[in-house]
């Protein structure tokens, strides 16, 4: 039996059916059930069944009108919902691809990837050899870097330093960054040259093919020419000096390469900068002083 709404005001929203009143099946009034109803509504029993059967009907009809528009509305409300819960789910779903793709797309920029080359490009003729990673490191950070690693057997112990690196690169170790600070260091070791020794001690030919190295990767590694100039212009002057004709004239040269070159470095930037290109001869002079003086007091000790 369908639930018949109570009257309501007018315009307002008729209570919600609950079944559907096509179904709905008329009460037999004859019954002793609506005796005491049928006395209320007239002395003729067959007058009173004919009004209360008319009066249901009439609720029913208006119930089954209801029940169109109820089964119209849940329709479309219905298809509503569908609508905007397939909206949420297409969303849900490009937002979780936007995400995924991002994510593709960093993964992607982490992978190692090979370099370009030039496929009409033969190889070279000559294979020069690489400098140390501490040397690279140095130079990219404008530091001091001593000329021992530019000098051949630099170069040497970085190959060999890059051969070991490539056989097991999963190596991890304990370094100090230039900050003195302990971090952790993967690849070929900054610790490469076990047998660095200062700029004055190189050999005479150590020192020259050591910094002629030096100007080339200091050009590679994007120095101004400034600094470029002034260190070539310096190398040069001591290479060409002729201090180097006297006895032991090309050790004095070079200690005072060892000592000023680094001293520049030191002051680059503040008020006791000075152009390295310049030879300061008298200092040149105290230097070889100071070396004779140790020579003879060597000698007078042996």
């Amino acid at each position: 039996m369908s639930t018949t709404p109570s009257s309501t005001p007018s315009g307002s929203v008729p209570a919600r059916l609950l079944s559907d009143p096509n179904f709905a099946i008329c009460p037999d009034f004859a019954s002793e059930d609506y005796d005491a109803v049928r006395s209320k509504i007239d002395n003729d029993n067959a007058v009173a069944i004919a009004e209360l059967t008319a009066s249901w009907t009439r609720s029913n009809d208006k119930n089954k009108a209801q029940w169109i528009i109820q089964v119209e509305a849940d329709r479309a409300q219905k298809e509503t919902d569908d609508a905007r819960r397939r909206q949420e789910v297409e969303k849900e779903a490009a937002e979780a691809a936007k995400v995924a793709e991002a994510e593709r797309l960093e993964a992607e920029k982490k992978k190692p990837k090979l370099g370009d080359f030039d496929v009409n490009s033969a190889p070279a003729s000559f294979i020069e050899a690489r400098i140390s990673a501490f040397a690279q490191k140095k130079l990219e950070k404008r530091k001091y870097c001593p000329l021992y690693p530019f000098t051949t057997a630099g170069l040497t112990e970085a190959a060999a330093a890059l051969m070991s690196s490539a056989e097991d690169g999963s190596s991890v170790r304990l370094g100090r960054s230039d900050d003195n600070e302990l971090t952790f260091q993967t690849g070929p070791s900054s610790n490469t040259h076990k047998n660095m020794i200062r700029d004055e001690n190189l050999t005479h030919r150590e020192f020259g093919l050591g910094w002629h190295r030096y100007i080339k990767e200091i050009e590679r590694a994007g120095w101004s020419k400034l600094h470029v100039d002034a260190l070539t212009q310096f190398f040069y002057g001591l290479d060409t000096h002729s201090l180097h004709e006297q006895d032991h004239g090309s050790q004095i040269i070079r200690i005072y390469a060892d000592r000023y070159r680094l001293e520049w470095f030191n002051t680059l930037g503040t008020a006791n900068s000075f152009n390295l290109a310049i030879i300061n001869e008298v200092l040149l002079t105290k230097i070889s002083n100071e070396y004779f003086m140790k020579l003879h007091s060597k000698t007078i000790a042996s």
